[in-house]
């Protein structure tokens, strides 16, 4: 309780103190033909990327997983909103499958920020979770400020509150620097995470990008990979298209959630939204807090 009212006190001051700054922005004055799209057109990105992730208290798993996604502008409602939808499908520990879906709706000026509705859903087999959350954007210069706040729920964890934050700096056009703070089912979360697109005729629209973290609970994990961004984005620089072509691409990220279950002894009693949880993805204290015996099985 004590780390829900502290991250959601954090993120409702952020978000109160820009509202009000930005509240008249949200309906744009500025007629509909000078307004700059949410989105410049139909974009795509795919990407490879493997790292690991904290699986337990007895080591960590590989995961490396495929990922897609498609940004576009909502036709017939308005230039300034837009839609983007992430998948991506792996393989975790070298046995189980690792999957996940995202959708954003977002309304967004690429010279002043983005405010819209994210869900997602991730899965490593057998466990799975999901988070409806509210996504904001703040752009100044070669910097941004990226917000995500809102609350997990599923058959494998507990409804609770999580949030994304992530501060980014534009050491170039090209390169992009940033840190931020997690909240997931095992706790807090520090970050640092960097993408760089490649500047180069014969590989335009190819980037590396990579992270790592570690928090609460021993909790490690980190990936890298390569993307390939083509569509109306195709000559952009990486600022560019990360204000004007697509948003943050949330998964493999919501994996963390996931990536410590234990098998209870006496089930959490169900439900008018769910059946008996069996099996809980949490913090190794809170699974075993919830054991009879004190000790339950770690997955």
């Amino acid at each position: 309780m004590k780390k829900l009212l502290v991250s959601f006190a954090a993120s409702f001051g952020l978000l109160a103190g820009v509202s009000g700054a930005h509240s008249a922005d949200i309906l744009d004055p500025t007629p509909v033909a000078q307004q700059q799209a949410a989105v410049d057109g139909l974009n795509f990105e795919l990407s490879v990327l493997g790292g690991s992730l904290q699986r337990n208290v007895l080591g960590s798993a590989s995961n490396v997983m495929f990922t897609t996604s498609v940004a576009t502008p909502i036709p017939y409602f308005s230039e300034s909103f837009g839609a983007q939808v992430d998948l991506g499908v792996g393989i975790y520990d070298g046995d189980f499958t690792s999957a996940a879906a995202g959708l954003h709706l977002f309304w967004r000026d690429p010279s002043v920020g983005a405010i819209g509705i994210y869900g997602d859903w991730g899965y490593v087999d057998p466990e799975h979770a999901g988070r409806v959350a509210g996504e904001f954007a703040f752009y100044d210069g070669q910097w941004s400020l990226d917000i995500l706040a809102g609350i997990q729920f599923g058959q494998h964890v507990f409804t609770d509150f999580v949030d994304e934050v992530d501060l980014s700096y534009y050491a170039t056009d090209n390169t992009r620097l940033s840190v931020g703070h997690r909240l997931t089912s095992r706790g807090h979360v520090g970050n640092f995470s960097f993408e760089h697109l490649v500047d180069d005729g014969d590989f335009s629209g190819w980037s590396v990008f990579g992270e790592i973290e570690a928090g609460e609970d021993n909790y490690v994990g980190g990936f890298g990979g390569l993307r390939y961004a083509f569509g109306s984005n195709g000559g952009s620089s990486l600022i560019e298209r990360d204000r004007q072509s697509s948003v943050n691409v949330r998964i493999p990220r919501n994996l963390a959630s996931v990536s410590q279950c234990g098998l209870l002894d006496t089930p959490i009693p169900e439900t008018s939204l769910r059946s008996a949880i069996n099996t809980l993805c949490a913090s190794e204290e809170e699974i075993n807090g919830l054991s009879s015996s004190g000790i339950a099985k770690i997955q």
